[in-house]
């Protein structure tokens, strides 16, 4: 790999945005191992480390991977709570048979 020395500039595939404000980016890569973005045709940029983009990707990731367990928990918690609820409502209706039973 080159090291970087001079700011490369690229513009994304696909625009962003809805309705009139939709634009591409354009990404820049700078020395001292910063990003800047910004709006194609607009002047403000934003600057971040490229150091905290990749703990950025890394806690979505990780919040990604959290959420999927928690929905799977979640899951295994309906159906057991549904199958208690189905059991209490048997024996509801076994004591109502046996109650009507006797009392004829």
């Amino acid at each position: 790999m080159t090291p970087l020395n001079k700011t490369v500039r690229r513009v994304t595939v696909d625009e962003y945005g809805y309705g009139r404000n939709r634009r591409k980016l354009v990404v820049a890569l700078e020395k001292g191992d910063l990003i800047k973005l910004r709006e194609q045709g607009c002047r403000i940029s934003h600057t971040g480390r490229l150091y905290d983009v990749y703990w950025w990707i890394l806690r979505c990731e990780a919040g990604k991977a959290r959420m999927e367990k928690l929905q799977d928990r979640k899951a295994c918690n309906a159906a057991r709570l549904a199958e208690r609820r189905q059991r209490a409502a048997e024996r509801r209706l076994s004591r109502t048979s046996r109650n009507a039973e006797a009392q004829s």
